[in-house]
């Protein structure tokens, strides 16, 4: 029910990734910590969690530490339970460390990415005391990715 979530925002990140590899830039995925346990067939295996992961991506650009995580939802409003709470706290830790903390969400129904500030998502969670952050106030608020030729984000201007 839930495969492949967020699968179209994590492409579009990644040709990002592609693109700034040449610049002020360098990003990487993080693997999830997984043990092989049992080879079911030629394309198929088990595995075991080994640890809860910490978020996707991190990195550097123009000189500054980053971390974040990337959402996709189809909703016009964006839950914060979509991050989970290991996520949420590594998150709010990296950006007291001196790191840019961020969640990148894209809003499959308007076609649209926009960069979330940790600090923002806890301030505003903790004023509004609601998990769910309706869409307008991230467009009034948080700053809009714009999706640029050849089907990347502006990720690293906005940093």
């Amino acid at each position: 029910m839930y495969a492949n979530r967020g699968m179209y925002a994590e492409e579009i990140v990644n040709r990002t990734i592609d693109y700034l590899i040449n610049s002020n830039c360098l990003i990487e995925k993080r693997n999830i910590p997984i043990k092989i346990v049992k080879d079911l067939n030629n394309n198929l295996v088990m595995g075991k969690l080994l640890s809860k992961s910490t978020v996707d991506y991190c990195g550097y650009i123009n000189h500054k530490h980053i971390e974040f995580e990337v959402k996709q939802t189809n909703q016009p409003n964006f839950s914060t339970d979509m991050i989970k709470p290991h996520q949420y706290e590594y998150l709010l830790k990296s950006e007291r460390a001196g790191s840019i903390a961020f969640v990148i969400v894209y809003f499959s129904l308007f076609d649209e990415f926009y960069l979330l500030q940790i600090r923002w998502i806890d301030n505003y969670v903790k004023t509004n005391e609601k998990k769910t952050i309706k869409y307008e106030a991230i467009k009034q608020e948080c700053q809009l990715l714009p999706i640029v030729y050849p089907g990347i984000i502006n990720l690293a201007e906005k940093i």
